[in-house]
């Protein structure tokens, strides 16, 4: 107590008091900083449904996908690179209490939370461990000669100043400074937005918890005492409560009126104004549809306009994350050299699925026009090759344009045998002269 009053005596007289280590304390102790006298911080923002449900949706679709370690074999082709052991790293352990899908949640819900995520990198000669730093705890910086740096202060232990080499930094926002090292909050930005969202939220709790307006109301011409009111109340309720005495017969005497109550038209249209602010915070904050935080009010849950809606999520919401990831990870983890041969790389062909139709005709016509062997399909299907699987198809009807005409000035066996050589499925020279 001694401390909370010598720091109200301190902010009274104007001192400037920093905030503490903890962030969590910090939020605690900040002043309302929205028109709706709430104060809006990521950690308090997340208690609100309209935050919580995008960003969870964003950072469980980044920790499921797969992410692995590439090795260029050539201008156009790479192979995965297993016996690598950043591969270890970042798809299965990169510390020793958390997951790789644990670790890249985490970092990717404060990326959209703070606008930034640390991660400490131990050995970074050979990277041994990622450990997640609180946002809050670092500050990233520029020395007179223009290196960069980050301030980290632990929760527990003296402030220490990492190299950019030790740490991995993860930026999503616009920029906060000139030279884009720190980046701003999404919830900071649009505290007001999310503001309404919470106290819209703390209303209909507190109006069903203790004011909702009951169903119905009786009249009685004269006042009644209490113990009269709950008689006649519990009366009512064991003649017409429950499903078997749903449409009983009412019978009032005695100068009784009942009254239906119901919700006013202005609370009904509170309700419409908060289903639009929290479609508004999923949709415009975070870039995520409606439909997928479970607002399918107005669209449809089925048909090809969700599917499309879906495909532009992973598109135009979920892929600048990943590529904020990738480049993150080849930048902190691997050396100038091991960036030429070597990259990270997310899987999104999961995401980018159609229905089950959609996607055999698609494999069927890749397999068809020699796009893909039949087991390279099988692969996708997660199903086990086959013998004689990986020759490529070529339609009997397809030849090469500028032999077209070699092909027509043949008569129809000749041409047919012609035609079968330059597929390379015939090797019988053909002898007969050909007829102009």
């Amino acid at each position: 107590m001694g401390f909370l009053k010598r720091l109200v005596g301190l902010e009274a007289r104007g001192a400037q008091v920093a905030h503490p280590r903890d962030p969590v304390l910090a939020d605690w102790l900040a002043t309302p900083n929205t028109a709706t006298g709430l104060r809006v911080t990521p950690t308090e923002a997340l208690r609100c449904p309209a935050v919580y449900a995008p960003i969870r949706l964003l950072s469980g679709t980044v920790s499921i996908l797969p992410l692995d370690v590439f090795r260029r074999t050539g201008a156009d082709t790479r192979e995965r690179d297993t016996a690598n052991p950043l591969h270890d790293l970042v798809h299965s352990k990169p510390n020793p209490w958390q997951t790789s899908a644990q670790f890249r949640r985490l970092m990717t819900e404060r990326m959209l939370g703070y606008g930034k995520a640390y991660a400490r990198i131990r050995n970074p000669g050979l990277p041994a461990a990622l450990e997640p730093m609180h946002p809050a705890r670092v500050k990233p910086f520029r020395d007179r000669r223009g290196a960069l740096w980050y301030r980290h202060t632990p929760k527990d232990g003296p402030a220490e100043t990492l190299a950019a080499h030790e740490v991995l930094h993860l930026r999503y926002g616009p920029a906060e400074d000139d030279e884009g090292l720190d980046t701003l909050s999404p919830i900071e930005l649009h505290r007001e937005t999310i503001g309404l969202a919470m106290a819209a939220t703390a209303y209909l709790a507190r109006f069903f918890g203790n004011s909702a307006v009951p169903k119905g109301a009786i009249e009685v011409p004269a006042a009644l005492s209490d113990k009269a009111a709950e008689a006649l109340r519990a009366s009512w309720e064991r003649r017409h409560q429950g499903l078997e005495n749903a449409h009983r017969l009412a019978i009032l005497d005695g100068g009784m009126k009942f009254h239906e109550l119901g919700m006013s038209n202005a609370d009904a249209q509170f309700l419409e104004s908060y289903r639009h602010v929290s479609s508004e915070v999923a949709s415009k904050v975070f870039g995520v549809p409606p439909h997928l935080v479970g607002d399918t009010e107005k669209s449809t849950s089925w048909g090809s306009g969700i599917e499309q809606q879906s495909i532009g999520y992973v598109v135009h919401v979920v892929q600048p994350i990943l590529e904020e990831w990738e480049q993150a990870l080849d930048a902190a983890l691997l050396t100038p050299d091991g960036r030429r041969s070597h990259f990270f790389e997310f899987n999104v062909d999961g995401l980018l699925r159609g229905d089950f139709k959609t996607r055999m005709e698609g494999m069927a016509m890749a397999v068809q026009w020699g796009l893909m062997t039949p087991n390279e399909a099988r692969r996708l299907l997660n199903l086990p090759a086959l013998e004689g699987g990986d020759s490529r198809l070529q339609p009997l009807n397809m030849a090469p344009a500028e032999a077209v005409l070699d092909v027509l000035l043949k008569p129809q066996a000749s041409a047919a045998r012609l035609l079968r050589a330059m597929q390379g499925l015939d090797t019988t020279p053909d002898l007969e002269p050909a007829h102009v």
